[in-house]
């Protein structure tokens, strides 16, 4: 009976989470959207003044790349919590639903590990760039607000695997 009220407090707990970060992936995922409607304008624009002006946007190809780099990560964490990445599910439909739940679990926690792997490796790499003022070659972009975005999606990635991890597993089969 104990356990069974931990749960529903921990299921409790998460969906208030959910209800609270799922405005900021909201945000953070039409941002990404924002970005990559950018990467498609750059691109046209740079392809007419080249055909047009023989000089296309000497910045197009280091923008595109940060730009395509951060729509991903903007987009990881809605991505995450509504599961509409991609997924191998010829093994996990065919298991029966308790294997389901371990399956599911086991899943959420190595998300879990890589995005924290990941986000201690970044780190230092912003914390490098931020003191050296590091910037791209041809635009010279600061480089720190752009990487910045990556830990940032991690944490918020950890949420969601976490969020996920905790109601996939407790929930009922449907």
């Amino acid at each position: 009976m104990q356990k069974q009220t931990l749960q529903n407090q921990l299921n409790a707990s998460c969906r208030t989470v959910k209800v609270f970060v799922s405005p900021i992936f909201y945000v953070m995922a039409v941002l990404a959207t924002i970005a990559s409607v950018l990467i498609i304008l750059l691109i046209g624009m740079s392809v007419i003044m080249r055909y047009f002006t023989f000089t296309p946007f000497r910045f197009t190809e280091e923008l595109v790349g940060l730009l395509m780099t951060t729509a991903f990560f903007l987009s990881l964490p809605m991505v995450t919590i509504e599961a509409k990445h991609v997924r191998v599910l010829i093994l996990v439909s065919s298991l029966p639903e308790k294997l389901k739940m371990w399956a599911t679990s086991f899943a959420c926690l190595f998300g879990l590990i890589f995005c924290s792997w990941f986000f201690y490796l970044c780190i230092p790499w912003i914390e490098f760039a931020y003191v050296r003022q590091i910037k791209t070659e041809v635009g010279r972009l600061l480089m720190y607000p752009w990487m910045s975005v990556l830990p940032l999606s991690m944490l918020l990635t950890m949420v969601a695997f976490i969020i996920r991890g905790v109601l996939d597993s407790t929930e009922s089969p449907k």
